[in-house]
């Protein structure tokens, strides 16, 4: 499946829960921006960080209930480093999670952080709402 580069129509035929909030960390712009559009486009409240210290920001001061995150975050491995020291504020606080990333090898360390699903990049953006849906 190769990466979409636009969002063109909403996912139909799911209401997300009231008050469910996604925040997206990425420091890609362009991922970010169409990740950002597409969740908005399937009714999700959406808030997006660039950096690791945007992101704890946005975990402390809302009310998220998933957790979309890259496994590098300005080409370190930051992404799941913020999943670690995380870990019991997603247990306690019920945030569900998906770590995406180019690196596959990452995908073992993300199953025994307990992360919910890890993607493999590149993503197709109609996967990616579909795999939020269904967690969330």
């Amino acid at each position: 499946m190769g990466l979409v580069t636009h969002v063109t129509q909403p996912v139909k035929n799911h209401q997300p829960k009231p008050a469910t909030s996604i925040l997206v960390l990425d420091s890609n712009p362009n991922l970010r921006y169409l990740y950002v559009q597409a969740l908005q486009q399937a009714g999700y409240q959406v808030f997006s960080a660039t950096t690791i210290h945007e992101a704890r920001k946005l975990l402390t001061n809302h009310p998220i209930s998933l957790f979309l995150s890259d496994t590098h975050i300005n080409n370190q491995d930051q992404g799941i480093g913020l999943m670690y020291e995380q870990l019991n504020t997603f247990a306690q606080r019920n945030i569900k999670t998906i770590m995406m990333s180019s690196h596959v090898q990452y995908e073992r360390v993300c199953q025994e952080m307990g992360v919910d699903i890890f993607i493999e990049k590149p993503v197709a953006i109609d996967r990616l709402v579909t795999l939020v849906n269904r967690l969330i």
